[in-house]
């Protein structure tokens, strides 16, 4: 089964700070027109961006739902034998449909952690706009994303059973686990008691390969310069910034390491 990562969400109270961030670090571009804005009302000038590989939604926070890394997603070429791997093996997981505005996935489930994530098939009616192009490949695009599980071994199994995506033997080890689509990577990385934050399971952090990182350092400065509001920040700060810095570091897949206007963090590496 043909598999991809192609989605990722987050949730934000700033989507022009967070948008100006992705498109001067990243080159985002935007390939849908119209989102919620912190109104409630339809803005046509909002709308998914991506680097050309993976759709990058930035949606209005509203009131009782968490603001961060919201979910992700995957495009398959047969969203019936997803859900039939689903509830065969793991009948516990719930599945529902998404609702019908949304412009990439038509089916919403979790994994045993809780992580949700959407289910794509480029036939889907909703599948809409930028998600139905083949995207196109630019220097800096995201590489991976990132979770902690108390069983990781548990969690990777999931994603090899139900969606097939591959372990990555030079980076896995017992405790790491470091799956692909083939392009993109699914880390998923052990929890630990060394701070009371580093026991939670879910998503942990994004990561990008860039073509330099002194160039990155470079329009990572710029834009501070001009736009203190959109600017990166600082991971280590605070009395468990060091471990909080520590745990990002612990990813096989990055070497630089900063946070987006949100805090959201970030792992870099050069391609």
């Amino acid at each position: 089964m043909e598999t991809r990562i192609k989605h990722v969400a987050i949730c934000t109270e700033n989507y022009d700070r967070m948008a100006e961030f992705y498109q001067s670090i990243f080159a985002m571009k935007k390939i849908t027109n119209g989102m919620t804005d912190a109104t409630g009302t339809y803005n046509p000038d909002r709308g998914h961006i991506s680097d050309g590989l993976i759709g990058y939604a930035l949606l209005q926070r509203q009131p009782g739902i968490g603001a961060g890394l919201d979910h992700f997603g995957f495009e398959v070429d047969d969203v019936g034998k997803v859900l039939e791997k689903l509830a065969e093996k793991y009948p516990d997981v719930l599945v529902s449909k998404t609702l019908d505005y949304v412009p990439f996935a038509g089916i919403r489930a979790h994994d045993p952690t809780g992580n949700q994530f959407d289910i794509s098939q480029n036939e889907m009616t909703n599948v809409r706009e930028g998600y139905k192009e083949s995207g196109w490949q630019q220097p800096r695009q995201l590489s991976h994303i990132a979770m902690r599980a108390i069983k990781p071994a548990r969690l990777a199994k999931f994603y090899q059973d139900v969606f097939g995506l591959e372990k990555v033997d030079r980076y896995s080890d017992s405790d790491n686990f470091y799956l692909t689509d083939g392009v993109a990577y699914l880390a998923i990385l052990p929890c630990d008691n060394d701070s009371y934050r580093g026991m939670k399971e879910g998503m942990h952090h994004l990561g990008f390969k860039v073509e330099s990182l002194e160039s990155t350092q470079r329009d990572l400065e710029q834009l501070g310069a001009r736009s203190p509001a959109a600017a990166a920040r600082k991971i280590d700060v605070g009395r468990d910034g060091s471990i909080r810095l520590k745990n990002l570091q612990a990813c096989r897949l990055g070497t630089h390491h900063i946070a987006d206007p949100d805090g959201i963090l970030l792992d870099l590496a050069q391609a």
